[in-house]
C-alpha cells in the first residue's frame, strides 16, 4: 500500500496547474460558500451586463485561490460557455496594461475547448452573431433549424466553400456594424478571420496585439502600421469595449481572474493594474474582474497603494477563504487516490485518511492538507534507507521539470510573448552574474550585458512583421559595429516568423547582421519553453508557491534559492546553448495517426496495475512499437486528448495516466 502511493504519489504537487489543464478533480465542498456566490453574480451579471461588478477575494498563500479559479472554469464550461472564462497573468509593462489584459483574455478565448482541436469561446461569439444575423433575415427560418444551434457543425459547412465563406463574413460584418453601435469593425473583421481556418493563426496573432506582416494584413482587411505603445493601448480598451458589447447583446458575460498580483513589484504596476480595473469596470459591459490576493497583500501593499475609487470598483463585493473541515480533508484525501487507483481506493485512502487526521491541525488549508499527506507518504517506509530531505536546489528543480513540461503540453496558453522572453533572459543572466540593462525598443526588449569587461547585447522579438524584425537586425549590426569584438544574439519564439522570401529588404537587413558576426537564436518548442516555465516558476515563487521542508518545518523557497538554482551549471542548462546563423524557416512539426498513438498507449497502460507509466519511460514504450515519438511530442499530445489522459506531476517529473474512455 505504502509502496504504490509513494511510487505513483497524487499528493506530490499542492499547486494547482494552469486552469486549462485538469489534473485532479475539483472539489465541490472547498470554500463552496465563497464559489456559490460568486456563481450568483455571474449568473445576475449575464441578466444586467451594464451594472459595473468587481469581486475580490483574499485568501492565505495555499487557501484555494488558484483552485477556485479552476472551479470557475469548470462552471463555465457546463454553460457551455455562455459565461466566458480567462485567467490572466501579471502586468510586466505598466506602458501597456491594456494591451496585456487583452492578449491574456484573447489567448482564453482562443483556447481549444471540451477536448477538442478546433472548437474555441470565440467560435461560440460568432456563431451567436451568426444566429441573431439569419433570425433578422426574411426567410431563413430553415436555415436556423437546419443548424441546429451546433456551432461546429454550421463552421464545418461554412469553410467547405472559401468563396462563399467570404462573402458570407463581408455581410456578417457590415450587419452588425449596423445593429451594434460603438463596435471596433477591425476587431470585428479578426473575430471572423479567425473562425477561417485559413487565416485563424495570423487573426489570432494580430487579436493578442503582434503587428501582422503586410501581407498578412491584406489577408485579414486591416491596415498594416506600426502602432506606438499609447495607440495600441487604446486600440486594446477599444476592442475590449467591443467584446464587452457583443457579450451583453447576446446575455452572455466573461469572467476575468487575476491572480499572482504579487509579481507586480511597484508602484507603477499596481497603479497599471488600477487602471485596468477601472477601464474594465466603467466602460466595458458584461465583463467582471475577479481578483484572488493574499490577505496581507492586499492589507499592506494593494489597499493602501489603489485610489480610493479604483479599491471601490474591485472590492464591491470580497470573501475571505477559511480552512477545510473534516468533510472537506476527507474529499481531499479520496479524490486524489482514486484518480490514480479508481478501482482500489478504498483501502489506501482509508490508512492515510487515518494518518493525516493524526498530525494536522484544526481547519488546515488545502495545501496544508495536500503536504501533510505527502510527508506520511514518504516517512511510511519505516527502511533504513530513507530518502534525505530533499535541497533547494532538487526542489526547484523538480517544480521547474514539471513547469516546463505542462506548458510543453498545453503551448496554447503560452503564445509568444517578448516580455516574458525578456523576464527569463534577465532572470537567468543575473543569476549568473552577468550586468544588464533592459532598454525597451517599441514591441521589443534589447538587453544590453556585461561581465568583466566584456559587452554583449540580446535583441528579443516576438512580432511577425518584416519591419520590426528587420528593425531588429539594423540594431544589432549597429550594436556591433560600435562595439567591434562583442557579441549580439537575436532572440525569437519558434512559432514567430523570423523571414520570408518576398522580404527583400529584411533578408539583406539579416545577411548584415550575420556578416558582421551577430548569432540568431530561434530555439526548438522544447526548448523555448524553458524560457515560459523560468518566468512561470519565478511568478510561483514570488508568491510563496513553491514549498520546501525543512527542519524547522514548511516554508517557501525564495528568489535567492532560485537564483542559487540557475547558477548550478548541473541542474540548469544555460538558455543560451546553442546558435545558428542559418535557422530554418518553419519548425519541424511531428505527425502521428492519433488512432495508432491512442492504441499503443492503451496496449501499454491497460498492462500497468494502475494505468500509470512516467512520461519518459511511455514515449520509449511506444517507440518500440514503430511510432517515433519524444517525451516533449507524447505530452503535447497527450495534452490534445485530455478527455482520455491525464498528465500527473511527481519528484520524477511528469506521469502520464489513463482515464476515460479510449478505444483500443
Amino acid at each position: 500500500m505504502c509502496k504504490i502511493l509513494l511510487e505513483n504519489n497524487p499528493f506530490y504537487s499542492s499547486s494547482h496547474p494552469d486552469p486549462w489543464v485538469k489534473e485532479f478533480a475539483n472539489i465541490s465542498s472547498i470554500n463552496g460558500e465563497v464559489f456559490n456566490p460568486i456563481i450568483n453574480i455571474i449568473e445576475q451579471s449575464r441578466k444586467k451586463p451594464t451594472e459595473p461588478v468587481g469581486i475580490l477575494v483574499k485568501g492565505e498563500s495555499g487557501s484555494g485561490k488558484t483552485h477556485m479559479i479552476a472551479r470557475i472554469r469548470e462552471h463555465c464550461e457546463k454553460t457551455s460557455f455562455e459565461t466566458k472564462f480567462a485567467t490572466i497573468k501579471p502586468i510586466i509593462d505598466y506602458h501597456t496594461p491594456l494591451q496585456r489584459i487583452l492578449k491574456g483574455i484573447i489567448t482564453n478565448l482562443a483556447h481549444p475547448i471540451a477536448g477538442s482541436r478546433k472548437k474555441t469561446q470565440i467560435h461560440g461569439m460568432v456563431f451567436s452573431i451568426i444566429c441573431d444575423f439569419y433570425k433578422h433575415q426574411p426567410g431563413t427560418q430553415s436555415i436556423i433549424q437546419n443548424m441546429e444551434m451546433n456551432d461546429s457543425k454550421f463552421f464545418s459547412i461554412l469553410c467547405q466553400n472559401q468563396q462563399k465563406m467570404d462573402v458570407f463574413f463581408r455581410n456578417l460584418h457590415c450587419w452588425i456594424l449596423q445593429e451594434v453601435p460603438g463596435l471596433n469593425s477591425r476587431f470585428i473583421k479578426l473575430l471572423l478571420s479567425f473562425c477561417n481556418p485559413d487565416l485563424q493563426q495570423i487573426a489570432y496573432m494580430r487579436l493578442i496585439g503582434e503587428i501582422s506582416d503586410s501581407e498578412e494584413a491584406d489577408l485579414l482587411h486591416v491596415p498594416f502600421q506600426e502602432y506606438s505603445d499609447p495607440a495600441m493601448e487604446d486600440e486594446a480598451r477599444d476592442f475590449l469595449i467591443s467584446l464587452g458589447l457583443i457579450l451583453s447583446r447576446y446575455n452572455q458575460n466573461l469572467i476575468v481572474c487575476f491572480d499572482q498580483l504579487e509579481s507586480m513589484s511597484n508602484q507603477d504596476l499596481i497603479k497599471a493594474f488600477g487602471q485596468v480595473i477601472f477601464t474594465i469596470v466603467n466602460d466595458c459591459n458584461a465583463i467582471i474582474p475577479l481578483t484572488f490576493t493574499r490577505t496581507l497583500f492586499w492589507d499592506n501593499v494593494l489597499y493602501p497603494s489603489l485610489d480610493p475609487s479604483v479599491e471601490g470598483k474591485l472590492a464591491m463585493t470580497q470573501w475571505n477563504l477559511r480552512g477545510c473541515n473534516d468533510r472537506e480533508i476527507d474529499d481531499i484525501i479520496k479524490t486524489r487516490i482514486m484518480e490514480i487507483l479508481p478501482e482500489n481506493w478504498n483501502e489506501p485512502y482509508s490508512w492515510l485518511l487515518s494518518e493525516v487526521k493524526k498530525v494536522i491541525h484544526k481547519n488546515p488549508s488545502p495545501r496544508e492538507v495536500i503536504r501533510c499527506a505527502n510527508t506520511i507518504i514518504h516517512n511510511c517506509d519505516a527502511s533504513p534507507t530513507l530518502t534525505p530531505a530533499l535541497s533547494p536546489d532538487e526542489v526547484i528543480h523538480a517544480a521547474f521539470t514539471n513547469e516546463r513540461e505542462q506548458i510543453v503540453s498545453d503551448m496554447d496558453s503560452w503564445p509568444p510573448d517578448h516580455y516574458e522572453l525578456t523576464d527569463a533572459s534577465i532572470s537567468y543572466l543575473q543569476a549568473r552574474g552577468y550586468q544588464v540593462k533592459h532598454i525597451k525598443s517599441g514591441q521589443k526588449s534589447i538587453l544590453k550585458i556585461s561581465m568583466a569587461g566584456k559587452k554583449c547585447c540580446i535583441i528579443v522579438n516576438t512580432n511577425r512583421n518584416h519591419s520590426s524584425v528587420g528593425s531588429g537586425f539594423l540594431k544589432g549590426t549597429r550594436f556591433l559595429n560600435d562595439n567591434p569584438g562583442t557579441t549580439c544574439i537575436y532572440l525569437t519564439d519558434p512559432r514567430c516568423i523570423l523571414t520570408k522570401s518576398s522580404w527583400k529588404h529584411t533578408n539583406q537587413l539579416k545577411d548584415e547582421f550575420i556578416t558582421a558576426g551577430g548569432m540568431i537564436f530561434q530555439p526548438s518548442i522544447s526548448e523555448i519553453a524553458r524560457y515560459y516555465a523560468l518566468y512561470s516558476l519565478s511568478c510561483k515563487i514570488t508568491e510563496q508557491d513553491i514549498l520546501i521542508d525543512t527542519k524547522t518545518g514548511i516554508r517557501p523557497v525564495n528568489k535567492d534559492e532560485l537564483s542559487s538554482y540557475i547558477k548550478n551549471k548541473t541542474k540548469f542548462i544555460s538558455l543560451f546553448q546553442k546558435f545558428t546563423n542559418l535557422p530554418e524557416t518553419t519548425e519541424k512539426v511531428s505527425f502521428f495517426q492519433d488512432e495508432h498513438v491512442h492504441k499503443a498507449m492503451y496496449q501499454i497502460l491497460s498492462q500497468k496495475s494502475m494505468h500509470i507509466m512516467a512520461a519518459g519511460t511511455l514515449s520509449q514504450e511506444i517507440s518500440r512499437k514503430g511510432i517515433n515519438i519524444t517525451q516533449d511530442e507524447l505530452l503535447a499530445w497527450c495534452g490534445k486528448h485530455v478527455d482520455s489522459y491525464r498528465i500527473l506531476q511527481s519528484q520524477q517529473g511528469s506521469m502520464i495516466i489513463l482515464r476515460g474512455k479510449v478505444h483500443p
